[in-house]
């Protein structure tokens, strides 16, 4: 047998975010790691006055064949097509001109958090029901920062500044006294009460804010709209659009995708083309396996849902962040912060200073360590909702979803803060070598901690499972099981106490490796 590298891909820094903000992080990545010292921020509720502006003229509100095409969309299914092989895409090699010089990081101080809360805004024309209730707000532990991460859809430099909508929606929570740090997907389409105005999507309250002139503009009724929903006060936010997410994936000359499942969808035939000659598009499928992106690949994998599901793509969102950051971190730009803002402020809108940015060092590596707790609004807190006309439209589930809210908050079992790492040993007897290091990445998305080895010999029929203690008890076996695809009742335990990993998993030829995330059971 041959050893290869520890595969902790997964759990290098923060969770997977995707589409157009992913790559704004990376030069303004002490964006998520904020060393504040203010307690918990006052979140103050006014009551809102049950009117709504009407919409302006550039600005339309999604009919319901839209909106029909959008849910059609989610809940579509595919069949496989002519395929991208595992050869590295042609991503971009460019690199920035100029070498950044590192620089000393400066010692973290206390900085007060922002006041949140919803502006009293009076539209001028009344809304047909009366607006929605806001709902409680969660209590927000000391230590907690919230930050919006939000992708813009302009596409070319025709868009007007301020009327895209969010094309992608994240809330990364930071718990700078424990180290720890949980990621919420929004799916784009989810259907709310935007604060004065009325029932839509959450993706159009960006748009709608700057075209009436919200107080704060449209970003502050995007944040305004969770708050008033979710109960969660966001204290900073980061945008920026597509084209300055290619930018920056190919500065640092791309970065690697571990992809789990079969991804088709349309795709420009190469990066440039104009998006309304049909001539340009191709059909391809991205397979499982190890992927080198450029800008363009990461844009595409990143957006594309056509075939999967606004909450597929979320889940690849938070993967493309985690990329990202893990290329970050090899090439010690967070150390050169000053000078990439520098060159690249322009493509990153945020509302963050650089002395708040710079108080990442010290509570950056405990948080690598601890690994990222992943969060999505997708089966039971989602539900299908039916407007009146018949339009379906997708909705918080006012049971479940709360819970999914107050999660951002909590420390999970498998965090390395709360307990020591669940440990498992992959040996690859599939026959394919890129098996082994997509069951580590799925593993480790969850929070175990997995090694992989390359068996190089013959190849095993069947997965099988042993757990090297007396008892399953706090094992995470009902877990292990599922990302493995192996019977819960088929882990040989087998106790050993001079094993050096508590799970040893040999992968066989029937192991397959789409084991999304998405789908995974529930304690």
């Amino acid at each position: 047998m041959k050893r290869t590298k520890n595969v902790n891909r997964t759990k290098r820094w923060l969770g997977r975010l995707g589409g157009a903000l992913t790559l704004a992080f990376l030069i303004i990545g002490g964006l998520f790691w904020l060393n504040l010292s203010a307690n918990e921020s006052e979140v103050v509720l006014p009551t809102f006055a049950a009117q709504a502006a009407a919409p302006p003229a550039q600005e339309t509100t999604p009919s319901p064949e839209d909106e029909s095409t959008e849910i059609n969309a989610i809940k579509s299914t595919f069949t496989p097509i002519p395929t991208i092989t595992n050869t590295p895409p042609p991503g971009a090699t460019a690199t920035p001109e100029a070498t950044p010089t590192p620089i000393a990081s400066p010692t973290p101080t206390s900085v007060p958090q922002p006041t949140v809360g919803l502006e009293t805004y009076k539209p001028t024309e009344p809304t047909p029901f009366p607006a929605a209730t806001p709902v409680e707000s969660i209590d927000l532990p000391n230590g907690v920062t919230n930050i919006l991460l939000i992708g813009g859809d302009a596409i070319s430099d025709k868009d007007q500044p301020g009327t895209e909508r969010t094309d992608s929606i994240v809330i990364v929570s930071i718990n700078r006294e424990l180290g720890t740090a949980s990621m919420l997907s929004v799916p784009r389409d989810l259907y709310l009460y935007i604060p004065g105005w009325i029932e839509s999507r959450i993706n159009t309250a960006y748009a709608h804010g700057n075209a009436v002139k919200y107080p704060g503009g449209g970003v502050k009724l995007l944040k305004d709209t969770i708050l008033y929903n979710f109960g969660i006060p966001i204290h900073y936010y980061a945008k920026v659009d597509f084209a300055g997410f290619e930018q920056i994936v190919d500065a640092i000359g791309g970065i690697e995708i571990i992809n789990s499942c079969n991804l088709r969808d349309w795709q420009l035939k190469e990066p440039g083309l104009d998006i309304n000659i049909e001539e340009n598009w191709v059909m391809v499928t991205l397979e499982p396996g190890v992927h080198e992106m450029g800008g363009f690949e990461a844009l595409w994998y990143a957006r594309s849902r056509r075939t999967t599901s606004d909450f597929d793509r979320g889940r690849r969102q938070q993967q493309v962040l985690q990329a990202i950051f893990n290329k970050a971190v090899d090439l010690d730009l967070l150390t050169q912060l000053p000078t990439l803002w520098a060159a690249y402020q322009d493509t990153v809108e945020t509302d963050m200073d650089m002395g708040k940015m710079l108080q990442l060092a010290a509570v950056a590596p405990l948080v690598r360590e601890n690994g990222i707790q992943h969060l999505y609004l997708t089966q039971g807190e989602i539900e299908y909702r039916t407007l009146e006309g018949g339009t379906e439209v997708l909705g918080l589930n006012p049971t479940i979803a709360p819970k999914t809210f107050e999660q951002l908050y909590q420390v999970p079992d498998l965090n390395r803060s709360a307990r020591q790492p669940l440990t498992i040993e992959i040996i690859n007897r599939s026959g394919r070598p890129d098996v082994g290091y997509i069951a580590a990445d799925t593993a480790n998305w969850f929070g175990f901690d997995a090694t992989v080895i390359q068996f190089e010999g013959p190849t095993a029929a069947t997965t099988t499972i042993d757990y090297h203690k007396a008892s399953l008890k706090g094992s995470y076996d009902w877990l292990v099981s599922w990302v493995f695809g192996v019977n819960q009742g088929a882990i040989e335990v087998d106790p050993d106490s001079e094993a050096a990993y508590l799970y040893q998993v040999t992968l066989g030829e029937d192991y397959r490796t789409c084991r999304n995330p998405l789908y995974a059971p529930r304690p």
